[in-house]
């Protein structure tokens, strides 16, 4: 005796679920299924819940997650975060303002999108996205100089440095081999003691003192 054993595909009236076979997406009837290499899948939109073989849509950036399995974020650049359990962008990728993730400028110097207001769009530590005159690029921040391929923190004064590497309103006196940051002049190192920028507070004194003079000599004729 012959046994002869059928699989119902596209059947009407025949459910066939995940895994089943099928030889278009109409034929398989749940949810999110569609039909792939001759058998029902989860669609590119979706994906298989651990436990069963329901496949329900990815997650949106920021939606929340489970911690297996892979590939529930909709975004392509996005994985489920396993201590947030949130759907966050790769490594080198970034949160755009269009809510896709997108490359990050891993280099110095490079072109960045000044428009967008995320502050991951660098990705070198300390590094900002600024317009130098000749477009906007991925720079070191003001606090900061360039390094090499890294920003360091800017010297202070009478620390040991070269050229544009001191703080604000401080210059590296290159004079009889001192090599120091020095600040300018009009500015005052402060704190006095262990200095950490130059501060302009002397040169504003006397501003206002050279303002006030005449008015006091004034005063003191009408007495």
């Amino acid at each position: 005796m012959v046994i002869v054993i059928y699989i119902a595909a596209g059947v009407e009236g025949v459910d066939i679920v995940y895994g089943g076979k099928c030889a278009t997406n109409g034929d398989c009837t749940e949810a999110n299924n569609v039909c792939a290499a001759t058998k029902c899948a989860c669609s590119p939109t979706s994906y298989k819940t651990d436990g069963t073989n329901k496949c329900v849509q990815k997650i949106d950036l920021g939606g929340s997650c489970t911690a297996t399995p892979t590939g529930q974020c909709a975004d392509p650049n996005a994985e489920c975060d396993g201590k947030a359990l949130t759907c966050v962008c790769n490594d080198n990728y970034f949160e755009n303002k269009e809510s896709v993730c997108a490359s990050q400028v891993t280099t110095i110097d490079h072109n960045c999108d000044s428009t967008e207001t995320s502050e991951d769009q660098c990705s070198v530590a300390d590094t900002e996205c600024r317009n130098d005159g000749a477009g906007s690029k991925c720079l070191c921040k003001t606090s900061h100089f360039k390094d090499g391929t890294t920003c360091t923190i800017r010297k202070k004064p009478e620390e040991t440095c070269t050229a544009d590497q001191c703080v604000i309103h401080a210059t590296c006196n290159t004079t009889s081999n001192l090599n120091k940051c020095k600040c300018n002049a009009g500015y005052t190192a402060t704190p006095t003691t262990t200095p950490t920028m130059c501060s302009g507070v002397t040169q504003i004194t006397s501003v206002l003192y050279m303002l006030a003079l005449p008015i006091f000599v004034s005063l003191c004729r009408l007495r």
